[in-house]
């Protein structure tokens, strides 16, 4: 098994702890294992455990170890084990599993189903203070060169260091004894046990000056002695310590471990005698760096931690959001005060104060003020928490400008300010890419917050600053200036106006009510930037345009059309198309108020920049790419190209068609479908196939990868003749080759000698068939074809021992005679031990019938 393991990590103020399922189980075997005790533990870890981790764990309160046990379904001794045994042996809980059908780590991830593999289990907030004492449990060992006040008092244990100097040279290390003298050399016995140490020190410098004369002496502290306190309460490791003398309560804390989850770090306790000397609150130190409870320990001293009577907690805008412990009399402001204030986003007029009921019934949520005397001045309770929200990004007198500008962001507002007091310079204040013809101000219209925009021009506005042309602007106003429309290719994403206007339109669509539609409409086809816009009162139709960026120059002026909704006396819509005209300089003519979910299309003229184009290789004139217009054809194109070269060979032309490539990819995808499904069709019946799955496989990937050519069989010498069933119209993506002349004729297949041969007028398949050998004994004589230069095929036709060419008497340059493999052949082998047995047979049945 893995070694235990754990990852802790802090999220939004909430700790969450993520155990692994399949370590949780050794975790809790530890746990048992130390609740059994120590002898039963060191005498079988389990793998994976070392001693230390067994010391960490045994160290835990038994209301912690109860808490794990019950957090991971383990058993402890004195209730109900897992199948009615009391018995609290580790043998016991395996052989329990056992009996269950279940291993340890079957049994933990079933009780751990709902966590996962790597689910979290969200806690509380951290109580402040608690992770002061977060570090390593270990033996104290006393520190023997830590400054010592010169207040500190000697006693039994401690060791004074002497050295001598000038008529005698010496040193002495001298400890205190059980009597509290110290045994010094030639002056003999010095009481000094409860002396200060600077009390002790003049006393020896003094005897030694009265009988030791011409010495001189100087003493420092050597070894200090150490003293035993017992740590009592909710310490994480409770017991009797042997510290140094010098050690203060939050040292014997952190030698303790700590608190536990429920100790108290505002009431820590040093008992005397039976009386309590001190109570020492961590938070006056940790706060206020106050030390002054954080006494010296004496021997025999009581550290008492007792449990936490009071929590709460503070959410939010807060420097320190965390749980603070109450030791009562504790205010809202005293809260805040120990959170460390309220954070620059706080809002704290309407925090909220969640407080359990005093009746038992559910907690209830208040709004409070925070800045007023009466709340701040509030007692807490046990379980309070405060929830102080933020303000948000509103400001109280702010104006805002986005988009294609130097400085966008938030700027105040005063009284009679103007879009040019934002943008009052293009150079200095506008991206090289704004768009001068069509800007936005978003304003909100009422206390709904609803939305109304207005449209105004950058060229009004710098060009004539306070006119009618550069609009005022109110609180909250947001400007909106976007790329230019003939730029948005090379400008941010971030300022065009599809994404500008989203948010926006978004606003108005929400706010949309009865009586009140969405003030938006479409525009498209033949303008710069089509979509939905927004629009104002008495927006028209040339408005609209002018937020969409203008009309193309392909813009159709004599085509365009307004679409609109409307609803007739029964409430059924309508729709109405109304034709628009344009004047010369591209305007609309006549008044045309635009309405909610109207769409204006602005068609474009027909084929006006059409680049279809068609491919012209080999012997033409001049090969390349020709854009074509509707209606062309092949000889039209060959003779732009200047005709056909003298070395040009047009009966073996070769035509490709993009559309007919697609096509033929089209159906062997298709064909490849139908195969699975034939051979899917055939394993649900009792019908035999001798083709296994790894060979349709095969087959239907070749077929699913096919790539069409395309070829369209084409006679073009009939073309440039006149004819015109042959003349072809192209289309884009046309590709036409016309090779230089063959005199050759091919031989392919299953012939002895495959090759090609010089033309000679006259000759016939066999004499070419003849002049590559003869066919094999695989060749299907009866299926060879003749495939023409311009990708044409001809059958032969056959007679029953051998084929006859008398449909192909006339064979030209450039065509292939292929001969194909017979599929039906079989060895001659096989062939004669089929010929034998069947000769065999029916000699056995005569020779039955002559015996009748």
């Amino acid at each position: 098994m893995k070694q235990f393991e754990t990852e802790m990590s802090l999220k939004k103020g909430k700790s969450v702890l993520s155990i692994k399922p399949s370590l949780i189980f050794r975790f809790c075997v530890c746990v048992l294992a130390l609740i059994i005790g120590p002898s039963a533990w060191a005498q079988a870890l389990p793998p994976g455990v070392t001693p230390q981790m067994a010391q960490q764990l045994q160290s835990m309160s038994p209301a912690q170890q109860k808490d794990l046990a019950e957090q991971y379904g383990i058993t402890l001794p004195g209730s109900t084990p897992l199948s009615g045994s009391t018995s609290d042996s580790l043998g016991d809980v395996g052989e329990q599993l056992e009996q269950m059908g279940m291993t340890e780590e079957q049994y933990i991830e079933a009780e751990l189903q709902d966590i996962g593999e790597d689910g979290a289990v969200t806690q509380v907030l951290e109580r402040y203070g608690v992770s002061l004492f977060n570090r390593e449990v270990s033996t104290f060992a006393p520190t023997d060169d830590a400054l010592v006040p010169d207040e500190y008092r000697l006693g039994v244990g401690d060791q004074l260091v002497v050295q001598l100097f000038g008529k005698e040279n010496a040193t002495y290390t001298l400890s205190v004894g059980r009597d509290g003298n110290i045994s010094f050399p030639k002056l003999g016995a010095i009481t000094v046990s409860g002396l200060t140490f600077e009390d002790a020190r003049r006393l020896i410098d003094t005897r030694i000056e009265q009988q030791l004369i011409g010495v001189e002496a100087v003493v420092t502290l050597g070894r200090l002695r150490a003293i035993g306190v017992f740590m009592a309460g909710e310490v994480r490791v409770p017991g009797a310590y042997s510290v140094s003398a010098l050690t203060t309560v939050t040292q014997a804390l952190f030698q303790a471990g700590g608190v536990t989850d429920i100790g108290t770090l505002r009431d820590v306790q040093v008992r005397r005698a039976g009386e309590v000397v001190t109570r020492f609150d961590v938070y006056d130190l940790m706060m206020r760096g106050d030390p002054s409870g954080d006494i010296r320990l004496q021997s025999g001293d009581v550290v008492f931690v007792p449990t936490v009577s009071s929590v709460v907690e503070i959410r939010g805008e807060v420097r320190r959001a965390m749980a603070y412990e109450l030791v009562g009399g504790e205010t809202v402001a005293d809260l805040v005060d120990m959170a460390g204030g309220f954070t620059k986003e706080a809002f704290g007029e309407l925090a909220v104060l969640v407080r359990t009921s005093l009746e038992g019934g559910l907690p209830t949520a208040e709004s409070v003020n925070l800045l007023e005397p009466r709340v701040s001045s509030l007692s807490l309770r046990d379980g309070d928490i405060l929830q102080v929200p933020s303000t948000g990004d509103t400001l109280a007198n702010g104006v805002s400008i986005n988009g294609a500008v130097y400085r966008p962001g938030v700027f105040g507002w005063r009284e009679g300010l103007r879009v040019s007091d934002l943008v009052g310079n293009a150079e200095r204040d506008l991206l090289p890419i704004a768009d001068f013809i069509y800007s936005l101000i978003v304003r909100v219209k009422n206390d709904l917050l609803d939305i109304e925009v207005v449209q105004f021009s950058l060229i009004d506005s710098l060009l004539s600053p306070g006119s009618d042309g550069d609009p005022l602007l109110n609180v909250d106003d947001q400007v909106l200036i976007f790329s230019a429309p003939d730029l948005e290719d090379v400008a941010p994403d971030a300022y065009s106006r599809q994404t500008l206007l989203a948010p926006v339109l978004q606003k108005l669509r929400l706010q949309a009510r009865e009586g009140e539609p969405t003030l938006a409409a479409n525009i498209v086809g033949a303008v710069k930037t089509p979509g939905q816009y927004p629009i104002l009162k008495n927006y028209d139709v040339n408005d609209l345009i002018q937020a969409a960026g203008g009309l193309l120059e392909s813009a159709d002026l004599t085509n365009a059309e307004l679409r609109r909704l409307e609803s007739d006396q029964t409430g059924a819509l309508d729709v109405r198309y109304q034709r628009l005209s344009f004047d010369a300089d591209g305007r609309i003519v006549g008044d045309m108020p635009l309405q909610s979910r109207d769409i204006v299309t602005v068609r474009q003229i027909p084929d006006w920049n059409r680049e279809d184009a068609i491919e012209l290789r080999g012997e033409v004139v001049f090969p390349g790419n020709y854009v074509i217009s509707p209606g062309e054809s092949i000889s039209d194109v060959i003779e732009r190209a200047g005709g056909l070269t003298r070395f040009a060979f047009p009966e073996g032309a070769i035509f490709t068609r993009q559309v007919v490539a697609r096509r033929e990819s089209e159906r062997a995808q298709a064909f490849a479908a139908d195969i699975r499904q034939t051979y899917a069709s055939r394993l649900l019946t009792e019908e035999t196939t001798s083709t296994g799955l790894n060979e349709i496989l095969l087959i239907t990937e070749q077929l699913e990868t096919f790539e069409g050519q395309g070829r369209l069989l084409i006679d073009l010498p009939a073309a440039l003749s006149g004819l015109g069933e042959a003349d072809y119209e192209v289309e884009d993506g046309d590709v036409l080759i016309i090779p230089r002349a063959s005199d050759t004729v091919a031989v392919v297949g299953e012939v002895r000698q495959p090759g090609t041969h010089v033309f000679q007028a006259g000759l016939t398949v066999s004499d070419y068939i003849s002049l590559s050998a003869g066919t094999t004994k695989r060749a299907d004589d009866g299926a060879i074809y003749v495939v023409r230069a311009n990708g044409s095929v001809t059958q032969l036709e056959s007679s029953w021992w051998r084929f006859t060419d008398n449909g192909v008497q006339a064979l030209r340059p450039g065509d292939s005679i292929v001969i194909p493999v017979d599929s039906q052949h079989k060895e001659s082998l096989a062939q004669w031990r089929e010929v034998t047995q069947i000769i065999y047979q029916g000699m056995v049945s005569v020779a039955a019938l002559a015996n009748l």
